[in-house]
């Protein structure tokens, strides 16, 4: 039997849209909450802003809220993700899928053809998460991010995707 009420108990997906300039102070939250050495208001409010800069938010459709943030730079016809942040209690529900997919497919449409990100070789989740999503490791930095332990970091992965301008699939972006 189907149920009369199909969305009870389950939270609407979020809405993706590009990320503006008024979300500065939430990205800025949010992101502390997620890494160590975090960046303030208005180091986003001059990313944000910037004309090689495209960000993409994940806002809870009854509430706003942010729920999380991917952001970019491009130069020429690639780009680099700087950062992207979900927050805790949403974690695992898709949205850093639908995060880096729709910002793939808003990278495509400015001409990007390959996209880079670095992400710690501890933070198997993301990496699966960009595995999943076509990334391949191309480089390593050592000893790139710092620990809680003065005396440990750890490494770096260098990830790289190509984007086919051609390829208009769905969850491919």
């Amino acid at each position: 039997m189907i149920s009369p009420f199909p969305l009870l108990g389950k939270a609407p997906p979020p809405v993706i849209q590009p990320l503006k300039n008024g979300l500065a102070d939430e990205c800025a939250a949010l992101h502390a909450t997620a890494f160590r050495y975090s960046w303030g208001e208005h180091e986003f409010e001059r990313l944000i802003s910037a004309s090689n800069a495209f960000g993409d938010a994940a806002l809870d459709p009854r509430k706003k809220a942010l729920l999380g943030f991917i952001l970019s730079r491009v130069a020429a016809d690639e780009a680099e993700v700087l950062t992207v942040v979900v927050a805790s209690a949403h974690r695992r529900r898709g949205i850093g899928r639908q995060l880096v997919a729709s910002h793939i497919a808003r990278l495509r449409n400015v001409h990007v053809k390959t996209l880079f990100l670095e992400v710690g070789e501890t933070n198997t989740a993301a990496r699966k998460l960009y595995g999943d999503l076509g990334f391949v490791e191309v480089g390593r930095r050592k000893n790139y991010y710092r620990t809680e332990q003065p005396a440990e970091q750890i490494a770096a992965l260098v990830l790289r995707r190509d984007i086919d301008p051609t390829q208009r699939r769905g969850w491919d972006a």
